[in-house]
């Protein structure tokens, strides 16, 4: 078996304790999402993966992490009053829904084609609407594809995450995808393809930031502490480096 298949079957639930001698205090989910939070051999990697065990740790709060499909994620942190749901992108449509804790991180979301696909004719988002445009679901760039006219299973292909919508392009079951510009590069050098491969038709959207979302009824003394966290690994350079590591 692949590592890429192995790393996809273990995505599909896997906990991971960063203190295993005691409770969890609040529960994480998050989904395949590379470079922010992904499965390597069996282990929990990535940017959003990594600062937040270094802000749970410097709060002094024990987390545990569940990888999910982003639909289930979303469910299970919505019924968990003690949830983190991680990458999120903040859109006023959600605003209510959470604590925010960040920004944490940029997002720039592309519509892509493959490069030799020439008959594809689109240039702008409204153009892609004669196709078939593939997005993840429940995710905020299937809403937005959604708000603007793109209707599920015609113009609107939905699916669980990043690399099964990456793999309906390479097999033209999808015309376009819209996914994250380093994502997409992840992406193409897993399944072989060099990025140059892929051809960018339109910006979907790059005025969003990325967030942890927290539960509204978490206790407001540990959102405090996981706050102040956040500043510290902000002020010692800290989130620099998983900058430069994870996006580099």
């Amino acid at each position: 078996m692949s590592s890429r298949i192995s790393r996809y079957l273990s995505g599909l639930v896997a906990i991971v304790l960063f203190n295993s001698s005691m409770a969890a205090d609040l529960h994480a989910y998050t989904e395949d999402l590379p470079p922010l939070n992904y499965l390597q051999q069996g282990q929990l990697q990535g940017y959003s993966v990594e600062l937040l065990q270094i802000i749970a740790h410097n709060a002094g709060i024990n987390i545990d992490i569940e990888v999910l499909p982003w639909a289930r994620a979303v469910a299970t942190a919505d019924a968990d009053p003690n949830s983190i749901l991680f990458t999120v992108a903040r859109t006023p449509a959600r605003e209510e829904q959470y604590q925010w804790l960040g920004p944490i991180s940029k997002r720039r979301i592309v519509l892509i084609k493959l490069a030799h696909r020439g008959h594809i004719q689109a240039k702008t988002v409204e153009d892609a609407k004669k196709y078939t445009v593939g997005a993840v679901r429940e995710s905020a760039s299937a809403k937005k594809l959604q708000q603007l006219g793109f209707i599920p299973d015609k113009s609107l292909d939905l699916s669980p995450n990043d690399a099964i919508s990456f793999k309906k392009l390479i097999k033209q079951r999808t015309d376009i995808i819209a996914i994250l510009d380093w994502g997409a590069a992840w992406q193409a050098r897993e399944q072989g393809l060099k990025y140059t491969q892929l051809s960018t038709v339109a910006v979907l959207d790059d005025e969003l930031d990325y967030y942890f979302a927290l539960s509204n009824k978490i206790n407001p003394l540990q959102f405090a502490r996981l706050k102040a966290a956040l500043v510290q690994a902000e002020k010692t350079g800290k989130i620099e480096q998983l900058r430069h590591k994870y996006f580099n």
